[in-house]
This record gives structure tokens, C-alpha cells and sequence, in this order.
């Protein structure tokens, strides 16, 4: 019997030798890993988040971010947006319609400019056409004030007398001018610092004014008796003549001195708006207001004990309120039409001066105090300041 062979079918053979070559390249693919593997783009800003830190309002910060694409693919027709308020805007763009490639990057600037106080938030965002490719950054800037305390220190004759400056923090306390006799109230513009000056003795009081440094010391009016508090408007001086019991006021260079309200009791602080002058009477125990012109004199607040130091806002007054022959007093508030007398602080000393900003109350003591503008979080900023801080002024640096 012959042998007999057995031979394997050519199909199978084909389909072993497929599978060999189909293991190989998948063992290939394999091996290659995600480099043959295309990803979409993926973008990301630096730095994020962005805070711009505090900011002096009218001051502008500007910050350069960085967007880069850290994916396989590019992302194309870019698309930058800010969210947010005015406060924020793009001031530079070298991304916004381009193709960003893969492990590419574009700048774009940012600036902050605060128009007011307080923190407020932005987001800026990128999206590339036709992919799910987005970044956004959010952003943080605070406005503040670059404003500055001034105050008077009444000092003791002869001649020690001083205008101090300091930051609204109470740090960086500076004296601009020395040698004074008899220093109380202070106003502030956007140059000029001034004073009145008790002086010596009757008729030789001043109205005094410097630059903001404390250079360029002048005297602008003389011949007053007992001048009080100081305000200052756009165009003209004013102050409070105690010793002759009426409200005056000159031009900014002094000349043209009227009386504008006689026969008073006790003038003391005084403060201006756009449109009304308000002052004070310590015997009367008065919170008095006329036009600017001195025109429509009317009573606004009646009762007060041994009022002093007057500030206005835009819908408040200020004053400060000492016992007369006593050592206690207070810090008070009402609308601008006199209604609504609030005390907001109580304090164990005599007051002289007060200031408000938009956010606070300063008043000076024996030491220069302040608070929110309600009267909570009453503190300390300033002591060691000898022989009396009378008048107290915000005003810039």
C-alpha cells in the first residue's frame, strides 16, 4: 500500500500570513504610540488668574498674558472677549484672528483703569472657529484712592504750629509746614494746601496756603480775629471768623474779601457743596446753610450741644459734637435738608475736625480717628500728636 500525503490549503496558508502581517503592524501602531495620534488644540492663558493688585482710581495698570495652544492641532480664527466692567479693556491684541499652531503662543494686553473704589472681576476668553478650543482667564482689579490725610496741629505759641500729612492708613505721618501760630481748620484742592492761623491776638489772624508738598508757604489774607474752619471750593476760599461771628470767604489768590453770612454767635467748621455752603455754631448749638453766595441763610439742626468741625458729601452732613466744658462727644450725620440727626460715634474725648471720603470718616481728638462712613469699626490711626490736631482735610498727595 502506497503512502499517502496530506497537504495544508493554499487559503490557509494565505490567511496565517495575513494575520502574521496584520499583528505586525498593529504591533507598529502600537509601539508608535500618541505621536500618530492627532489631538485638537488645547489653549491655556498665563498667568491665570490675573489680579491687577490695588489701583489708584484716575491710575491705570496694564498686564500682558500669554496664550498659548499645548495641543496637536492648531486652533484657527481666534476670538478674544472681555467680559466685565469698563474698568477692564484690551489695550494690545496679536491673537485675535490668527491660527495658533501647535506649541505656539500670542500676547495680549489688558489694562485697568478704576474710575472708583472698590474690587471688581472680568474674564477674558479665547475660542478658536470650528473646535472646542477655549481659555479664559479671570481677571481681579481693586480701585483706590491715592487720596491723602492733611490735618492742622494747633500747637503752642510761639510759632509750633504744623500742617501733617499722612496716608489714609494712618502710616507715612509728614510734616509739610512748621512754624505756625495757632494752626485749626484745613482745606485741600487738587493743588494747594490752606489753613487759617489764630495768630497772635486780635487782627492778626491769616488765611495761609502752600503747595501740597509744603513748599511755596503764602499769606493770603490778614487781619482776622480767630479764624476757624476752612473749605475750598473751583473758585474761592471760605472760612469761619469766629471772633467777628460771621462766614467770609476770598479768591483762591486771597484777594476780594467779603463777609458773605454776619451775626453769627460762634462760627467754627465749615464745608462747602456744589451749591451750598454749611456751617456750624458752638452757642447756638446750630447747624446753619446758605447758598454760596451767602444769600438764604437757614437753620438746618437745632439741640446740638457744643457743635464743631463740618463735612459734607453728596448726600450727608458731618459734624462733630462736643459738651461744652466737658471731655465727651460724638460724630454726627443727617441728610443735607437737616432731617434724619444720627449719632454714628460715640467718642470719650473733645473732637475738633472732621473730613469724610468715600468710604470713611476721619475726625481729629487728641489723635486722628475714623470709621466707616455708618459709624462701625472706630479706631485709631495717628497719636503723639502734641498740642492739638484741630482741622482735618482728604485731599490728594
Amino acid at each position: 500500500m502506497g503512502s499517502i500525503r496530506f497537504k495544508m490549503p493554499r487559503v490557509l496558508v494565505a490567511s496565517v500570513a495575513t494575520l502574521a502581517l496584520a499583528a505586525g503592524a498593529v504591533a507598529e501602531v502600537a509601539a508608535a504610540g500618541p505621536a500618530l495620534a492627532k489631538t485638537g488644540p488645547v489653549l491655556a492663558f498665563a498667568p491665570s488668574a490675573d489680579n491687577f493688585g490695588v489701583v489708584a482710581t484716575g491710575q491705570t495698570a496694564t498686564q500682558t498674558l500669554i496664550l498659548a495652544n499645548t495641543g496637536g492641532s492648531a486652533a484657527r480664527a481666534l476670538t478674544l472677549t472681555l467680559s466685565g466692567p469698563p474698568a477692564f479693556a484690551i489695550s494690545a491684541d496679536a491673537c485675535s484672528g490668527i491660527s495658533l499652531g501647535p506649541g505656539k503662543s500670542c500676547a495680549v494686553t489688558v489694562q485697568f483703569a478704576p474710575a472708583s473704589a472698590g474690587t471688581v472681576t472680568a474674564v477674558l476668553t479665547a475660542v478658536g472657529a470650528k473646535s472646542a478650543a477655549t481659555a479664559t482667564d479671570p481677571l481681579t482689579g481693586t480701585g483706590g484712592s491715592d487720596d491723602h490725610l492733611y490735618w492742622a496741629n494747633f500747637g503752642a505759641f510761639p510759632s509750633t504750629g504744623t500742617i501733617q500729612q499722612a496716608n489714609l492708613d494712618g502710616t507715612g505721618v509728614t510734616t509739610l509746614v512748621s512754624g505756625q501760630n495757632g494752626s485749626y481748620g484745613v482745606a485741600v484742592d487738587a493743588s494747594h494746601i490752606y489753613w487759617s492761623d489764630e495768630n497772635n491776638g486780635p487782627g492778626t489772624g491769616t488765611i495761609m496756603r502752600a503747595n501740597l508738598d509744603g513748599t511755596g508757604v503764602t499769606m493770603l489774607v490778614t487781619g482776622l480775629t480767630d479764624p476757624r474752619g476752612v473749605a475750598v471750593d473751583a473758585s474761592h476760599i471760605y472760612w469761619a471768623e469766629n471772633g467777628a461771628g460771621s462766614i467770609m470767604a476770598a479768591n483762591l489768590d486771597g484777594t476780594g474779601v467779603p463777609t458773605l453770612v454776619p451775626g453769627q454767635d460762634s462760627p467754627v467748621g465749615v464745608a462747602v457743596s456744589a451749591s451750598h455752603m454749611y456751617w456750624s455754631d458752638a452757642v447756638s448749638g446750630t447747624i446753619m446753610t446758605a447758598n454760596l453766595d451767602g444769600t438764604g441763610v437757614s437753620t438746618l439742626i437745632t439741640g446740638q450741644n457744643g457743635p464743631g468741625g463740618v463735612a459734607v458729601s453728596a448726600s450727608h452732613i458731618y459734624w462733630v459734637d462736643d459738651i461744652i466744658g466737658g471731655t465727651t462727644g460724638a460724630i454726627k450725620a443727617a441728610n443735607l435738608d437737616g432731617t434724619g440727626v444720627t449719632t454714628l460715634v460715640q467718642i470719650p474725648n473733645s473732637a475738633e475736625g472732621v473730613a469724610v471720603d468715600a468710604s470713611n470718616i476721619f475726625w481729629s481728638a487728641d489723635e486722628i480717628d475714623t470709621a466707616n462712613l455708618d459709624g462701625t469699626n472706630p479706631h485709631t490711626l495717628i497719636t503723639g500728636l502734641n498740642f492739638g490736631p484741630a482741622g482735618v482735610a482728604v485731599g490728594p498727595k
